[in-house]
C-alpha cells in the first residue's frame, strides 16, 4: 500500500524528496524498515518534534506552588503497549509520553525474555527531565524505578500503588483511610481538593487527599526522595440508571502534599492510553498491522507517533477527528500536504517570535 500511494503520488513527492532511483519497491521498503536502528530512528524524530512542537507551544510552565516551592513544566507518563503482527507475532512497546507536548519522547520494544520493570528502569537513565513529574502505573511503582526517576532523570514521581506491594499496600491504605488522617488533610492548606463533572448523562466527584505525615512508614530510607501519600476518590452517577460507580487509587510521591498537583498528574497519566495508544488503534489502526518483521513493526511504529504527534498540532486547523484529518490529507494529498507544511511553519515561526 506504500509503494502504491506513492506511486500515484510521485510527482507530488518529487516536490519534497530526491528520487533518484524512482519509487522504491514494497520489499525495498520492508527490507529498510528492518534494518534501521530503531534508538537512531527514534532520536531523529523525538528531536525533529521537540524541536517543532516546544517552540510551536510557546508554554512556560504547567503548574506552580510558590509557597511550597513547587515548578512543574510537563507529566510524563509512562505505559506499555501490545502490538499485533501477521499471526502471533505481537511486539509489547514501553512508551514515554510527554503530556503537555503530545510528544512520545521514547518508545523501546521489550524483549521476550524480560519485561516492563527493567526496560522502564533502563529508559529512565537515559534521559532528561529535568521540571516534570513521571507517572507509572502499579507494576512500574519500583524501588528502582523511583530512584532512577530522581538520580537519573531529574525528576519527580507519582506512582500508582496497589497490592503488588502487600504490605506497603496494606499500611498507606489503612493510614489514609483513618477518620483522624482524613480531618487533618481537609484542614490543610493544599492537602485537599474536590472536583466535579457534570452534563447530561454523568455526574462524577473527585476528591484527592495527600498527606506528608509518612515518617512512621518503615521503608521510607529505601524509596527515593518520597515526600507523600496519596488517595483519590471517584465517584460516578449515571444519571439514566441512577448507578452510581465508586473507585479508589493510592498514590506514593516525591513532592510536598499538593493536591492540585497530585490531581493533575493522576488525571494526566491516562492520556498516554487514551491520547495514545487508543488513538494508535483507532486512526491508525496499529493492531491490523500484518508485518512479519519485529524490527520493521517497531519501526513503523515510530514513524506512527511521530505522525499522530503532527496531527495534534493541525487538529486545530482541521477541527475533526483525528481519524478525519488522516484521512483528508490521505484523499486530497496533493492539496493538503502544502497546508500541513504552511500550518507547521506558521506555528514554529510564531513560536520563536513569542520567546524573543
Amino acid at each position: 500500500e506504500m509503494e502504491e500511494f506513492a506511486r500515484l503520488h510521485e510527482e507530488t513527492l518529487s516536490g519534497y524528496l530526491t528520487l533518484e532511483g524512482g519509487i522504491p519497491s514494497h520489499d525495498t521498503i520492508q527490507r529498510v524498515f528492518s534494518i534501521v536502528k530503531a534508538e537512531e530512528l527514534q532520536e531523529a524524530l523525538v528531536s525533529t518534534l521537540r524541536d517543532l512542537i516546544v517552540k510551536a507551544s510557546s508554554r512556560m510552565e504547567l503548574y506552580s506552588n510558590e509557597s511550597l516551592g513547587i515548578k512543574i513544566d510537563d507529566v510524563v507518563a509512562i505505559d506499555g503497549k501490545e502490538i499485533l503482527g501477521s499471526g502471533d507475532n505481537r511486539l509489547a512497546n514501553l512508551n514515554v509520553q510527554s503530556t503537555e507536548y503530545g510528544i512520545t519522547l521514547s518508545s523501546t520494544a521489550i524483549g521476550e525474555k524480560t519485561n516492563e520493570i527493567p526496560e522502564a528502569q533502563k529508559v529512565l537513565k537515559a534521559l532528561d527531565l529535568k521540571g516534570a513529574v513521571v507517572t507509572c502505573d502499579a507494576l512500574n511503582t519500583q524501588k528502582e524505578t523511583a530512584r532512577a526517576i530522581v538520580e537519573d532523570a531529574k525528576s519527580d514521581y507519582c506512582l500508582a500503588l496497589k497490592a503488588n506491594h502487600h504490605t506497603m499496600y496494606k499500611e498507606v491504605t489503612d493510614f489514609l483511610n483513618m477518620e483522624e488522617t482524613v480531618s487533618k488533610i481537609k484542614k490543610s492548606e493544599f492537602g485537599y481538593r474536590k472536583e466535579i463533572e457534570e452534563n447530561n448523562r454523568t455526574r462524577i466527584e473527585r476528591e484527592y487527599f495527600i498527606s506528608d505525615d509518612i515518617s512512621w512508614f518503615e521503608d521510607l530510607k529505601y524509596w527515593k526522595k518520597l515526600k507523600s501519600f496519596g488517595v483519590e476518590k471517584k465517584r460516578t452517577l449515571d444519571k439514566r440508571s441512577n448507578k452510581l460507580v465508586e473507585e479508589t487509587r493510592y498514590f506514593i510521591c516525591s513532592f510536598p502534599p499538593d493536591a492540585e498537583l497530585f490531581s493533575i498528574c493522576s488525571r494526566r497519566h491516562w492520556h498516554v492510553e487514551n491520547l495514545l495508544h487508543w488513538v494508535l488503534d483507532v486512526a491508525f489502526k496499529e493492531d491490523s498491522m500484518k508485518i512479519r518483521d519485529k524490527k520493521a513493526l517497531n519501526n513503523l511504529s515510530l514513524v506512527r507517533k511521530f505522525v499522530l504527534s503532527i496531527v495534534k498540532i493541525l487538529k486545530t486547523y482541521y477541527n475533526r477527528s483525528y481519524k478525519r484529518i488522516r484521512r483528508m490529507i490521505g484523499w486530497n494529498f496533493e492539496k493538503e500536504i502544502p497546508v500541513v507544511f504552511s500550518a507547521l511553519r506558521l506555528l514554529y515561526d510564531k513560536g520563536v517570535e513569542n520567546s524573543k
